[in-house]
């Protein structure tokens, strides 16, 4: 995955992801009234899930903010 190849909402959500330094545990992605948890032990598997949640709600919430953190390290 090349950073030049990423969509406008595939770089939002990586941009996103890669806010700070990546610790294993549980982080929370949140936009407008969306707010959902995901558990990662890799900033690609972080990425991927959040990528694939925010994209099923681009249609109404595509430019919204973005905000990714983590809430629980393991």
């Amino acid at each position: 995955m090349k950073i030049k190849n990423l969509s406008r909402l595939q770089k939002k959500v990586l941009d996103a992801c890669r806010n700070g330094w990546f610790m294993s545990g549980e982080y929370t992605a949140m936009f407008d009234n969306h707010r959902r948890s995901f558990e990662a032990d890799s900033p690609l598997w972080l990425y991927r899930d959040i990528e694939r949640w925010y994209a099923s709600h681009a249609a109404n919430h595509g430019d919204s903010h973005l905000l990714v953190k983590c809430t629980r390290v393991d």
